[in-house]
């Protein structure tokens, strides 16, 4: 019973850490700042567990002690869902850091103490003499360790995708309850004659960790139906192994959700209507690069982007999208209406080691290059980093044709607190391309205007600079003739030629992103 308590603690633990991501993610996305807030919060409980377990193994060297530990944590672990998201409200009125810091102590510091305590209190347990205690110490850990294994690989790797986070996190309180259970009910072999005392305080808690069972039981049911029931607007709700998945339908509009950030959305009322303002910028690309025959879309979302190109551009011979997760395709054909057509190649991987496979397919010729390159994988709290970098866009480079355009839907500000992030993506792709637009979705007002906004950065290899008149003549005549149906002109005018974008002043503080030194979460939520 001893060697299972110490493998189930260890696994409980870590499966605990695993799920927490997604826990706090919700509310704080699914940035550095949530890894390093857990990892802070479980390595601090570790320290005070291991050492608090010493001491009170020393003191009250009793099997019951145990599971009176593990019924405390399985209880604080298995009523844990039914709160977390007030607490999650609270703190994300914070800065990113401090919020994501003190949920993540509010969720995890105590059960994490609990469940360090159990190792050096299952040593002491089993310790008979100090002939063979570094023996016995070893082995534990050694147990210890496998179960943290197994509960890391188990969780991240299987129950996330295919159980909700509120499902495990239930579980694992269960889990624990249940081995409290055993252990107050069975008395280890080298306990002393339990006294009246030890006994009733042994029926006492034994009756309390029952009733606590029931109660989590019943709670979990009818929380869960109440899940299926009740929640409006809800078509669709999963965890994946890279995102918390929602799909809500409020009238005729349908929304994609990863995290706490919107991706798509849809009217199924009129499905090439775009809902989202950027998705329409995207088509300025084609303003730069006319009647494009292949273009590769890096991020899929709901695919409203890729299905409103095959429909408009019928000089369209192929349109690549990668998406890494492969649930956000199936929604995106069942919610979104991602047309099956033959023209249609959706890739489930990575993006930018689709890239680099497509550059040496490019290289030997199996291959043409694309006219069009559309990045749209960033959000406001999900940015990956690697592909954000100069030796991305460098691979990227390498993928289109010679008269080839990016564009990237990127969200931040021109000027301002929370403009290092765009100006430092910026300049990236001013390393690597000869000429970069910017086109602010809602414009821009100058110096003054600091808001957030979606911005859709075009890059060009075409060494000629564009001014404002070339743009708007020349997407007023490709919508005049047809060749574009988005109003082009209209969002043209929105292209930022204010000398500042020009000046080297404007990027001098911000660095250039590299596979060694990309700080996007520190970027977009500066330190000071």
């Amino acid at each position: 019973m001893l060697t299972l308590t110490v493998f189930l603690s260890g696994a409980v633990l870590m499966s605990l850490e695993m799920v927490g991501s997604r826990i706090l993610a919700p509310t704080f996305g699914s940035s550095i700042y949530i890894w390093g807030s857990l990892i802070v919060v479980v390595m601090a409980a570790l320290t005070l567990g291991y050492y608090l377990g010493g001491r009170i193994a020393d003191r009250y060297p009793n099997f019951l002690v145990i599971g009176i530990i593990l019924a405390v944590a399985g209880g604080f672990i298995g009523f844990l869902p039914f709160w977390t998201n007030r607490v999650n409200s609270i703190c994300g009125r914070l800065e990113p850091r401090l919020g994501s810091l003190l949920a993540a102590c509010a969720f995890f510091f105590l059960p994490s103490i609990l469940l360090a305590t159990v190792s050096p209190y299952a040593v002491k347990l089993a310790g008979r003499n100090l002939e063979n205690l570094g023996n016995i110490a070893g082995r534990l850990s050694a147990i210890s360790s496998t179960g943290s294994v197994i509960g890391t690989l188990v969780t991240s790797f299987f129950l996330i995708p295919l159980t909700g986070v509120r499902n495990i996190v239930h579980s694992l309180g269960l889990l624990l309850l249940l081995l409290a259970f055993l252990i107050i009910g069975r008395p280890a072999e080298r306990d002393k004659p339990s006294s009246p005392v030890i006994i009733w305080v042994r029926r006492s808690v034994g009756l309390l960790v029952l009733v606590l069972i029931v109660l989590l039981v019943v709670c979990w049911r009818s929380n869960a139906l109440r899940g299926v029931f009740s929640e409006a607007g809800v078509v669709y709700e999963r965890d994946t192994l890279y995102n918390h998945v929602k799909v809500t339908q409020y009238s005729s509009l349908r929304y994609l959700r990863f995290d706490n950030s919107l991706q798509s959305g849809i009217d199924l009322n009129d499905p090439l209507r775009m809902v989202f303002r950027y998705t329409s910028f995207l088509h300025l690309g084609v303003v730069a690069h006319p009647q494009p025959e292949r273009v590769l879309f890096i991020g899929l979302g709901g695919g409203s982007a890729p299905m409103k190109f095959l429909h408009d551009y019928p000089s369209l011979k192929t349109v690549d999208a990668v998406e890494i997760d492969p649930e956000v395709v199936k929604v995106a054909r069942t919610y979104f209406a991602l047309p099956e057509d033959p023209r249609l190649r959706v890739v489930v991987q990575d993006g930018r080691l689709f890239i680099q496979q497509t550059a040496e397919k490019i290289a030997r010729g199996e291959q043409a290059p694309y006219d069009l390159v559309v990045i749209d994988a960033y959000s406001s709290s999900t940015i990956p980093y690697h592909l954000t970098t100069l030796e991305f866009l460098q691979e990227v480079r390498e993928v289109m044709a010679p008269d080839g355009v990016v564009v990237s839907n990127i969200i931040g500000a021109i000027t301002g607190p929370a403009s290092s992030m765009f100006r430092a993506m910026t300049r990236t792709f001013g390393a690597v391309f000869p000429q970069r637009y910017i086109f602010p979705v809602y414009g821009w007002g100058g110096v003054g205007d600091t808001a957030e906004q979606n911005i859709v950065l075009i890059a060009t290899l075409d060494p000629s600079y564009r001014p404002k008149a070339t743009w708007q003549e020349q997407a007023a005549e490709l919508y005049a003739r047809g060749i574009i149906v988005e109003d082009v002109a209209f969002f043209a005018r929105n292209l930022v030629d204010d000398p500042l974008v020009f000046q080297e002043a404007w990027l001098a503080d911000v660095p250039l992103l590299t596979d060694d030194y990309a700080p996007v979460d520190t970027l977009h939520h500066p330190l000071l």
